[in-house]
């Protein structure tokens, strides 16, 4: 779990400082006309930050209890989502 927290933690430090958005399923497949309808940046910061705090549930899950760990997971994964439809205005 060790490894893998350290990978997630990587992955979201490098999407929030706006590097790395190839690692954003179906972003790298859109062509540059596409990409302007969407701000990078931001996807990358919400992105990464679910990454962070996925990897924090990771890195504790010896400490925390599963039922702890899955409302953690269930609780960011919505305000991930709330925000990115926040942050897009209706522009998708």
């Amino acid at each position: 779990m060790g490894l893998l927290s350290l990978i997630l933690n990587i992955s979201g430090i490098q999407l929030i400082r706006g590097k790395w958005l190839f690692l954003i399923a179906g972003y790298n497949t859109m062509t540059e006309n596409e990409k302007k309808h969407y701000n990078g940046d931001t996807l990358g910061k919400l992105v990464g930050s679910y990454l962070l705090v996925v990897s924090l549930v990771c890195l504790f899950s010896k400490v925390l209890p599963l039922n702890f760990q899955l409302i953690i997971i269930v609780i960011s994964t919505i305000f991930i989502l709330l925000l990115s439809t926040i942050s897009t205005k209706g522009k998708v």
